[in-house]
This record gives C-alpha cells, sequence and structure tokens, in this order.
C-alpha cells in the first residue's frame, strides 16, 4: 500500500510504502543466468538499488550526480554497464529512481559495449492451433539488450524447442516446415548460445495439435531454463505365444520424497506387442503408450522344468502426482485381447488421453483425498471419478485430473507390492538363456525383453 501527497509548488514528492516488499533480482551474462534470488526489503521508498545492496551480489557503481551509473553486477560488465530491465520491459528510469512494487522481477542484461550488444530472443508466427499433418513455420528473432544503437534482426542457427522435438532456424531466422501428428498441447522455445532465451521474458507459448490432449514440454517453466530429459524409450514384442511379466517405475524426486510419479505393468500369456517412450523431466513425466495382445495359452521351459501357463492378459498404469494429491489408474483383467494408445503427462496435474477396444475387464479410476497428500499444509477437494467396462469395448477418454485447482505439496511414494504368479518368468518363450533384455538411458527402474520366435 502506498500513500502520497506531491506539493507542485516545491516539486517535492513524499512516498510512504507500509509493507515490506518481495522482488526478484536476475543477472544475465552472455545469454546465461549468473545470479538469481529474492530479495525482501522492509523500508520506506526501496528502490532497485536499495535491492542490489541487500542481496549480497557483487556490484560496482558510481554517483554520477544526475543518477548512479552501474557499471557491473555479479561479474558481468561491459563500457556501457548492464541494461535494465523491470518485469520483462527496458526501464525508463535507472536503478537509484526506479521505486519498487511487490513481486517486481528486476532482470539485468550484460555484458554491453560498442563492439558487444547483450541481446534476447523472441517468436514470431507460433500458431495457437494446427490440425495434425499440417506443416507450420517458426520465425526467431534476436534483439539488443538496449534500444539505442542495437538491433533487431533475424537469428540464424538458434534452437527451437516445440514440444520435445528441436529444430533450427536458417539465416531468414525461419526453421523448416513443422509438422505434429500429436492430438497435444505443445510449448514452444527458442534458445541460442550468448542469448537469452525466450521463457524468461515471454513466457511458454503453447501450440493445440488436433483436439488437444497431454502437454508435452521439455521446458522445466517459465524463468526457470530448461533442463535436459531423461529419456527412456522401449520396444518388446513376442510374435510366437509366450509369457510377459514386466513392470517399468519412473518417479520426480523432490528431496526424500517424489513429487509425481508412474509405473507401468504388464502380465499374461499370448502374443505381445508394445511400445513405450517416456520422457521425464524435473518438472513431471510424460508416456506415449501402445500395446496389442491376443490371450494364448503357453508352455515354457524354465531351466529343466517345463511349464503350462495359461493367463489371461493384465495391464495397470499408475499416476501418482502428490502436488496436486491426486492418483489416476487405467486398469484392464481378465482380457482376451486388446489394442490400446495412451498419452499421459504427469506434470501440475494428470493430463491423460487413452483410446482402447478391448475384450474383457476395465477400470479407469481417478481420486483426489487429503489423505494423499502426504506433508500437505492445504488442505485438499475430496473427488472421484470411477468408470468399469465388463465385456467387449471401444472406449475414448480425455481429462485432468483433479477437476479443481490445488496447492502443490510432496509426498511419500506408497506404491504397494504386489505378488504375481510366475513373476519371475521371462518374457519370452526358450528360457532364460533365450530372453534378451535391453534397457535404455537413465531409466529409473525398468524390465522388458525383445525376442522373436
Amino acid at each position: 500500500m502506498k500513500f502520497a501527497i506531491t506539493l507542485v509548488a516545491m516539486l517535492l514528492l513524499i512516498t510512504v510504502s507500509c509493507a515490506a516488499v518481495t522482488v526478484q533480482l536476475t543477472v544475465f551474462c552472455n545469454g546465461g543466468v549468473v545470479y538469481d534470488n529474492a530479495v525482501t526489503l522492509d523500508k520506506p521508498n526501496p528502490t532497485a538499488l536499495d535491492a542490489i545492496k541487500a542481496s549480497g551480489v557483487a556490484y560496482t557503481g558510481y554517483d554520477s550526480g544526475w543518477w548512479y551509473f552501474l557499471t557491473s553486477i555479479a561479474g558481468c560488465n561491459g563500457a556501457w554497464g548492464p541494461a535494465f530491465y523491470v518485469n520483462g520491459a527496458e526501464s525508463s528510469v535507472g536503478v537509484s529512481s526506479y521505486y519498487l512494487s511487490d513481486g517486481d522481477q528486476l532482470q539485468f542484461i550484460g555484458p554491453n559495449s560498442e563492439s558487444h550488444l547483450a541481446g534476447y530472443l523472441y517468436l514470431v508466427g507460433v500458431p495457437s492451433a494446427v490440425a495434425k499433418g499440417q506443416p507450420f513455420r517458426i520465425k526467431v528473432m534476436e534483439k539488443s539488450a538496449y534500444s539505442w544503437g542495437g538491433y533487431d534482426r533475424p537469428s540464424a542457427g538458434a534452437e527451437v524447442i516445440v514440444g520435445n522435438m528441436t529444430f533450427h532456424t536458417g539465416s531468414d531466422g525461419y526453421t523448416d516446415d513443422i509438422v505434429l501428428e500429436t492430438d497435444a498441447y505443445f510449448c514452444v522455445a527458442a534458445e541460442k548460445p550468448g542469448y537469452i532465451a525466450t521463457y524468461y521474458f515471454y513466457g511458454l507459448p503453447y501450440i493445440q495439435c488436433g483436439i488437444g490432449g497431454p502437454y508435452i514440454c521439455s521446458i522445466t517453466g517459465e524463468g526457470v531454463g530448461r533442463v535436459a530429459n531423461i529419456e527412456y524409450d522401449e520396444y518388446s514384442t513376442v510374435t510366437g505365444t509366450g509369457f510377459s511379466s514386466c513392470r517399468s517405475y519412473f518417479a520426480v524426486p523432490s528431496g526424500a520424497y517424489p513429487q509425481v510419479s508412474s509405473a507401468n505393468r504388464q502380465k499374461g500369456s499370448g502374443k505381445y506387442h508394445s511400445e513405450r517412450t517416456v520422457r521425464q523431466r524435473p518438472g513431471g513425466i510424460d508416456i506415449n503408450t501402445s500395446a496389442e495382445m491376443k490371450y494364448e495359452p503357453t508352455s515354457q521351459q524354465l531351466l529343466s522344468r517345463r511349464l503350462n501357463y495359461a493367463s489371461r492378459y493384465g495391464e495397470r498404469i499408475s499416476h501418482m502426482n502428490y502436488r496436486a494429491a491426486a492418483a489416476f489408474e487405467e486398469n484392464y483383467y481378465n482380457l482376451e485381447t486388446i489394442k490400446r494408445e495412451g498419452f499421459y503427462n504427469n506434470s501440475e496435474k494428470i493430463n491423460f488421453s487413452l483410446r482402447s477396444d478391448f475384450e474383457g475387464e476395465a477400470f479407469l479410476h481417478g481420486w483426489s483425498t487429503e489423505k494423499d497428500a502426504f506433508l500437505s499444509r492445504r488442505r485438499f477437494a475430496s473427488e472421484e471419478i470411477l468408470d468399469q467396462y465388463i465385456g467387449r469395448f471401444s472406449i475414448m477418454e480425455r481429462g485432468t485430473f483433479p477437476i479443481v485447482n490445488t496447492t502443490s505439496s510432496t509426498g511419500n511414494d506408497s506404491d504397494e507390492n504386489e505378488s504375481m504368479e510366475y513373476e519371475l518368468l521371462p518374457c519370452c518363450t526358450g528360457g532364460l538363456a533365450n530372453t534378451s533384455i535391453e534397457i535404455s538411458k537413465n531409466s529409473a527402474y525398468s524390465c522388458f525383453c525383445r525376442r522373436n520366435i
């Protein structure tokens, strides 16, 4: 709250601040973040210079008699000093003349001199929606942090991120044709060495492809920066008749507890084909799955013992989101046949899109209750959805869970261990010696087999 009395005749402005203000102070140097911290000031009429002093960050400068000239901050300098931005826009006044408001983003960009002007990227021509298979291009521009004596030009060699895919710009600043083939929302960003990435000032625009669906994004978040995905790709098949019993588990940690976790289990005998791609990010987990199976009894050799195994197929895909105190499971039991696809994004909420043709039993279950929010300091609304199918069905479901807004929390993974008959049998015929185990990079826990008979 601010109260101001202006005496025009005396050209005197007095402003009294009645509450503490907290601002974020970020320093960019050669396109990277070299300092980023929140600063709280509890004094009347604080300025940006007061925030710099209170932060403890190293800086140099001098009083010119008219204003305070900042020559360097966090080791970033240049003859012109760092450019001063507030909330993503170049400030019209200096650090000693800008009076803070609670929540301000103070940004300093360098180095700047006559031979080098620090710059940032911005996007042009990002469509809000495209049809599946519709080609489009995105243009990237680069602009100097100082508005005078600078540049505003197409950016050649920039990397454009669309969801989890990357493209590069030519001399005109445009990417080659981009084609999206999945009903989903794809975030868009651009990066280039030496330049500030687009998401720091402009956030993350999203493109809706088709009817939309899961949110696919390899950028950790607005103002935070990009962290590379952990990627895990799986392909498994039994082309004759065989037995499958596998489990994959992925979690995003937060201290001693996971923030989100996703697990996939399957077992049964028959003809089985499955593909799965997992992208595990610091902010969440994206999973694309497809599976096709037909039940058949199976005889299998385990060392010197021959076992006859007849088990209808079962599969369970589970997602736990402790931030939102929510869970969603897709369960199948006693299947004669199934052909299914699923797309999931488990980050702030659980976004799911699935299609399944099957003969057997299926349960789609989502719930959100306070008891699931371990360590939560806020009360969460109780919600539950449950769909049950028995027989031959073709279903398509899409949604977000929980439905209501929640506040972030963390918790402990209470995933239970299930006992399954013949859990340790190989997933292919011919015994352990003929089972080929292939695990891709950086999966937390995984099991899958490939065997062609």
